[in-house]
């Protein structure tokens, strides 16, 4: 499972997620703490399977700046 979410993207869903589980437990609104639930999971595991789904990703995948660069080579 290829990490799929960024960190300003797990950020905001695990914000979200507790949220609406707080909220959920104190109006006793069921639907709200699963998907509250729902949503902190897919924070905490990086992964969202509708975005899997969909080839989507939030998350920019950068070369480590620990490797050495490849140097391309100029053919005249």
């Amino acid at each position: 499972m290829k990490s799929n979410i960024s960190q300003a993207d797990k950020l905001i869903r695990i914000t979200l997620g507790l949220s609406l589980s707080l909220i959920a437990v104190f109006t006793q609104v069921i639907w709200l703490g699963i998907i509250g639930v729902i949503i902190l999971v897919t924070g905490l595991i990086n992964f969202c399977p509708i975005y899997g789904i969909f080839g989507y990703s939030t998350r920019k995948y950068h070369a480590s700046p620990f490797h050495a660069k490849s140097k391309k080579k100029n053919h005249h």
